[in-house]
């Protein structure tokens, strides 16, 4: 394990998603570099430093969702609070950018990918606590969630009161003989 700085903590893994991104990585990495993938990230502050537990207001056993962000802090992206757009966290053109599943494993200290037991937070890691009551399974739709509701609304613009259509694969037969069998006898909902 690596030692945690003042600045700095360490989470243990519980869940990470696995996201279209990594698939495409996995199948075509994005260097020559060892690289530990997954950037959808749910676990427990295992151990912080004193500086980190200040500034975030985050303690050991806080269970946490990190964004792959890790961005300067310093830029006009992040004092927009746009840091998702900051040179820091761009893996395709800055060869020293840190961004969780893309980061190099050579980079110290090594745990910049939620495919591992552990995971590196350094003081500009994004982290926000999951609420009391939420598990980490559920935490773990974060990102998913919220990438839908970002490409819907912002960049879909829909809003109240649109038409959508959704489509999908909809329900096959043998989906919906499961639903029919696991009916209560005393209700016509499902007991699923």
């Amino acid at each position: 394990m690596p030692e945690v700085p003042a600045d700095g903590a360490l989470l243990k893994m519980e869940v990470a998603g696995i996201c279209g991104t990594d698939v495409k990585l996995y199948k075509t990495p994005p260097s020559a570099e060892p690289v530990i993938m997954g950037h959808e990230n749910i676990g427990y502050i295992a151990k912080a430093g004193r500086e980190f537990t200040q500034r975030k207001g985050f303690r050991e056993g806080d269970l946490v969702f990190v964004e792959h962000y890790v961005s300067c802090g310093k830029c006009e992206w992040c004092h927009l609070g746009q840091y998702r757009h900051c040179e820091n966290t761009d893996w395709r053109y800055n060869p020293e950018a840190i961004r969780y599943g893309y980061t190099s494993a050579r980079k110290a200290p090594h745990l910049w990918g939620g495919f591992a037991q552990y995971v590196f937070l350094p003081w500009n890691s994004v982290v926000h606590h999951v609420p009391k009551g939420v598990t980490p399974e559920l935490a773990g739709l974060v990102t998913p969630m919220a990438n839908g509701v970002e490409w819907s609304l912002m960049d879909g613009g829909v809003g109240y009161d649109s038409s959508v259509l959704i489509q999908g694969p909809g329900s096959s037969p043998a989906r919906r003989r499961t639903r029919r069998a696991c009916r209560s006898p005393r209700s016509s909902a499902p007991t699923m």
